[in-house]
């Protein structure tokens, strides 16, 4: 049986609304092209709640 203690989080790929924003975002989450990385987590429900795009990395990845 795994262990949940070594169980890599997903990393999610969050987009902002305004389009090729560089800078800090909530709870200090860099952004670069209007794009940045989070992880599982209480930031990542901010940011669905407050409407940014969010897919999950490997889904992002398949997409391009």
């Amino acid at each position: 049986m795994a262990n949940a203690r070594n169980k890599e989080p997903k990393v999610y790929i969050v987009e902002t609304p305004v389009e090729n924003f560089c800078g800090i975002g909530a709870a200090g989450v860099q952004f670069a092209y209007g794009k940045a990385e989070v992880r599982e987590g209480w930031v990542l429900e901010w940011f669905k709640k407050h409407g940014y795009k969010v897919t999950e990395k490997a889904a992002a990845a398949t997409e391009e």
